[in-house]
């Protein structure tokens, strides 16, 4: 029994030669890269920077999370692990694999060993970082867009991906890391990621106008989280990717589609080990970043970033007003004023002539040209044509078929001064509080991207835009067209003013 009992201490002694001999970190394991100025960083430590660097990784059956930077390109993220038997297992077969079969096998930490290359395989992007000729871009709208078809959470063995074998692929639940998405977790992404590429600048309020902004909505329309692992021990050596077909709609600053554009992409490989509860949010930001980065690529896409030139303006025909009576009073100036209604929203307008001429904000129509409807103060309710606009000054001219027995001068020269008391009147909120009247200051004359604002500290609010800013005469001083909103800012609304409506519009 002692001959048995020490046979066995001797076969399980020499039978985890590879444990014991093996060190804990293997050296010179070679990371390949795609250029000779790429930095290699393995679990947020780094290795060093060229084509070729010698990382050292320790033996502990964890997936390895790389880093590999590359000034001018988006960064690339590739896994490594253990998944070669060392040579020293074969003190596990001599000599007692010839008396007891199946032999005492190593399987400690260190009995396995890395592959001594790895290489980013993932294709370097470049980083369109925005220049000073290029507008600024806000997020629109994000969405996901899935069905039961377009979600998938799949396994795969590694040896299987590496050879494409999709058909490998097994469908499982959501358990091996939860995932949680929604449209707030894609706009918080897409929004850090226009500002990391410095598309959103945050340390300013900017004029948001025609020349110096747009928007991008973006739609996630399939995604197909792939957990993948080495052999059947999922519990080890297993990382994610994702595969994101997102569906990009560049607009202006209206909301007017100009550009739109489909990818399917990949992100790069995240370790669980390393990341831990964050892995499948990682793999998914990152296949958005390279889609978003592949689509501000687009020439197409560059073109349209261009800042416009407000100088810019097409000639037209003018149109001749039919003039009345002329508002002089502040509650005449009520009566003037309109609402405006669209699709499920709103804005404020008001009359110009007596033949059912309306000035508004080209944003509060742009998107819905062909269904407008006025509502008078009487409550009374037309359906409106647009006739013309400036997108630059953000007009537009209504027409509907109507008869006013009094209107708005336009003025053709500045009529205010800094310090003035105005008023404001708009349907603010809701279109059950049309004519509502604010008073307020002048408080001052701006200009931005050649676009002058009269700026005042009377309370602007959604549903405002497109309504007059007029004096204790009831004389038209400008059009509200925005207000700047957020924590800390009160009292911060522009009009544009009046005395650009007739050249911006070609009207007398």
């Amino acid at each position: 029994m002692k001959k048995i009992l020490f046979l066995l201490s001797i076969m399980v002694l020499v039978n985890s030669c590879a444990s014991t001999l093996n060190g804990k970190i293997q050296k010179n394991v070679n990371v390949k890269t795609q250029n000779d100025e790429s930095v290699v960083y393995v679990n947020g430590v780094k290795q060093g920077s060229g084509r070729s660097v010698k990382s050292k990784l320790s033996r502990d059956r964890k997936v390895k999370q790389l880093k590999i930077e590359t000034k001018g390109y988006k960064d690339q993220y590739v896994v490594h692990y253990q998944n070669l038997k060392s040579p020293l297992h074969i003190l596990s077969w001599v000599p007692f694999g010839i008396l007891f079969y199946p032999p005492f096998m190593d399987f400690g930490p260190k009995s396995y060993n890395y592959k001594k290359d790895v290489t980013a395989e993932e294709k370097l992007i470049p980083i369109a970082i925005k220049t000073e000729d290029q507008k600024y871009l806000f997020v629109k709208n994000t969405e996901f867009h899935l069905d039961e078809k377009a979600l998938k959470i799949r396994k795969i063995r590694h040896r299987s991906l590496k050879k494409n074998n999709t058909k490998k692929f097994k469908d499982i639940d959501s358990n091996v890391d939860k995932i949680e998405f929604d449209n707030s977790i894609f706009t918080s992404s897409l929004n850090d990621i226009l500002l990391k590429y410095k598309y959103t600048d945050s340390t300013k309020t900017i004029f948001k106008n025609k020349t110096n902004s747009a928007y991008l909505s973006a739609k996630i329309s399939e995604l197909d989280i792939q957990y993948v692992y080495q052999r059947a021990a999922k519990r080890y050596m297993s990382f994610l990717q994702a595969e994101v077909n997102i569906s990009w709609d560049f607009q202006d600053v209206y909301g007017q589609s100009v550009y739109t554009k489909s990818y399917k992409t990949t992100s790069g490989q995240f370790s669980i080990d390393y990341n831990k509860k964050n892995t499948s949010l990682l793999a998914v930001e990152d296949a958005v970043a390279s889609s978003f980065l592949t689509f501000i690529n687009n020439e197409k896409v560059k073109k349209h970033l261009e800042k416009d030139n407000v100088a810019t303006q097409k000639t037209l025909p003018n149109i001749t007003l039919s003039k009345g009576k002329a508002i002089n009073d502040v509650d005449s100036a009520l009566d003037g004023t309109v609402t405006i209604k669209v699709g499920e929203g709103h804005g404020s307008g008001f009359k110009i002539s007596t033949d059912g001429y309306i000035i508004t904000n080209f944003h509060v129509v742009a998107n819905y040209k062909e269904d407008i409807t006025v509502i008078t103060k009487d409550n009374k309710e037309y359906k409106a044509k647009l006739i013309r606009q400036s997108e630059n000054l953000d007009l537009a001219l209504l027409k509907v078929d109507a008869t006013f027995s009094s209107h708005f001068a336009l003025p053709t020269t500045k009529n205010y001064k800094t310090g003035d008391d105005i008023f404001i009147i708009g349907t603010p909120t809701t279109v059950e509080l049309g004519q509502t009247l604010n008073k307020g200051i002048i408080s001052g004359d701006r200009e931005n991207e050649g676009v002058k604002l009269i700026q005042t500290d009377a309370g602007v609010n959604g549903g405002n835009s497109g309504g007059p800013m007029i004096n204790k005469q009831g004389g038209l001083i400008g059009v509200i067209n925005a207000k700047l909103s957020g924590v800390g800012i009160e009292g911060l609304g522009f009009a544009i003013p009046a005395e650009l409506i007739s050249k911006g519009l070609f009207i007398n």
